[in-house]
């Protein structure tokens, strides 16, 4: 039991470290490394990389270590087709269903990451915003949906923390006030194509960062 539950501590949070980019795309890292960090043996720290290496997050070369993988174009293109069919989906039937306390949320969410975002904590308007598209999922009422976005959901956040640090905040920001007035008006058909939209920046912010020089987003996404 106490081994379990070292490997899971190990998981969660190494997975997290490379999520947030603690540890960037294409970094080392050892095991004796991150067992001195974590303060536990290197056999839960083994099993919780074997894991990581399992859903594609490190990558274990021999004689060399364990490399954090980078996203591929491919990675950025799939997640965000995915994204853009379920989240346009969800918008619209949430548009039908906003409640004036749902309403409520999603400014008070949109009030607290602008907040943030003024004072320099990104990472915080980060964690703010993104209620809002945990919010519209909630509202489609749709079991399978809300599982679907689970399993997109490391890599969502990876690509949101990567978009963080290079400038998107602000304008990602300014349209999710959008979307959430076409939502408050109950207009679906406004609150899907600014979703759309919204998502779209964001995949072709992403390519930008990670895409060989003289290749353009457009080229992948036409």
């Amino acid at each position: 039991m106490e081994t379990a539950s070292l490997r899971e501590q190990a998981l969660v949070t190494i997975k997290q470290g490379i999520l947030d980019s603690r540890y960037p795309p294409g970094s080392l890292i050892s095991e004796n490394q991150l067992a001195e960090e974590l303060r536990i043996s290197r056999t839960p720290v083994r099993e919780a990389i074997r894991e990581l290496a399992a859903s594609g997050l490190v990558r274990i070369l021999p004689q060399r270590g364990i490399i954090v993988s980078e996203p591929s174009m491919q990675d950025v293109v799939e997640v965000y087709q995915l994204r853009e069919q379920l989240e346009c989906f969800a918008i619209r039937i949430a548009a039908g269903r906003l409640s004036p306390a749902d309403a409520e949320l999603l400014r008070a969410d949109h009030g607290a990451a602008l907040k943030h975002m003024k004072a320099g904590r990104l990472q915080d308007a980060y964690d703010a915003s993104v209620l809002m598209h945990a919010r519209i999922i909630t509202l489609a009422q749709n079991g399978r949906l809300v599982k679907f976005m689970n399993q997109l959901s490391d890599q969502v956040h990876r690509f949101g923390m990567l978009t963080l640090r290079h400038g998107r905040v602000e304008p990602a920001l300014h349209e999710h006030g959008q979307i959430i007035d076409a939502l408050i008006r109950q207009d679906a058909d406004a609150a899907e194509a600014l979703m759309r939209q919204h998502l779209r920046a964001d995949r072709d912010m992403a390519l930008r960062l990670i895409l060989p020089a003289g290749i353009s987003a457009g080229e992948l996404t036409a």
